[in-house]
């Protein structure tokens, strides 16, 4: 009964969409197949049983939180702990009594050591098709305004919603399907957040490679998502400005995902 009970309640956090919601990954999958290099798709193509990256874009929120099935061999948390000065604090912790790995950059991080360098020709192919799927789902998800988790303060909190109270957490992973002022589909949003950028807009915001910079940076911007998502009533301008918001985290998260992938691949 109490394995049901844990199952029950990770498939609850799966449904109400406990990272970025579905058209949240699926954009910022789309942006980052946008910015693939040939050699890089040519090379994880035998990986991906014949899907697009897109495909697995929420694999980690459907299939993932039930690795106690076999159907992931890890369990990590899928929000990055940062300090007061806005660094990665890194270090296991533990989630509805459920033993786990790490955070998500600790996903990232193991899912790149292990296959950079060629690394991943050594490995079996169901592995590399698990660690793709890790960094398909978590470089976004540490990009998202509530999964940046501030160890200083309290994170989550209930908001006023119509008639309604609606998690904090909730609300930042549906701005992209239901709070925010799109009305677009996944590939329009790859094609409006891309429109007008540089090939130097582009390696800013790849930063090199730079993990824990990305997550400093997010730490920073993200911040002030608890002041536009406050413990009152949610405004028709506190969801314009979580677009504004939204939108810059979802490109980052792809363009960030595409540059991990072509250092592994497109070599």
């Amino acid at each position: 009964m109490k394995k049901i009970a844990v199952f029950l309640l990770l498939a609850m956090f799966a449904v109400e969409g406990y990272s970025w919601d579905k058209r949240g990954h699926d954009a910022s999958c789309m942006i980052a197949e946008k910015y693939l290099t040939k050699k890089a798709g040519k090379n994880m193509a035998k990986y991906l049983e014949g899907h697009q990256v897109s495909w697995y874009a929420s694999y980690m929120d459907y299939m993932g939180y039930v690795y106690k099935l076999g159907l992931s061999n890890e369990w990590f948390d899928h929000c990055v702990p940062v300090n007061k000065e806005n660094e990665y604090a890194n270090g296991d912790y533990d989630n509805s009594g459920i033993s786990q790995k790490g955070d998500a950059v600790m996903c990232i991080r193991k899912a790149i050591d292990e296959m950079k360098d060629g690394g991943y020709k050594n490995l079996p192919d169901s592995t590399v098709n698990l660690y793709l799927k890790w960094l398909i789902h978590f470089v976004p998800d540490i990009h998202c305004p509530s999964h940046v988790i501030y160890n200083y303060h309290p994170t989550n909190y209930l908001v006023e919603v119509g008639d309604k109270k609606v998690l904090f957490h909730a609300i930042w992973d549906h701005v992209p399907d239901m709070y925010g002022m799109h009305d677009w589909g996944p590939g329009d949003y790859c094609e409006e957040l891309t429109k007008g950028l540089s090939k130097a807009d582009v390696k800013e915001i790849a930063m090199d490679g730079d993990i824990l910079g990305w997550v400093r940076q997010s730490a920073v911007d993200c911040h002030v998502a608890y002041d536009i998502v406050r413990p009152d009533k949610l405004t028709d301008v506190d969801c314009y400005n979580a677009t504004v918001l939204a939108d810059q985290q979802l490109v980052r998260g792809g363009i960030r995902l595409a540059w991990i992938l072509n250092m592994i691949f497109g070599k």
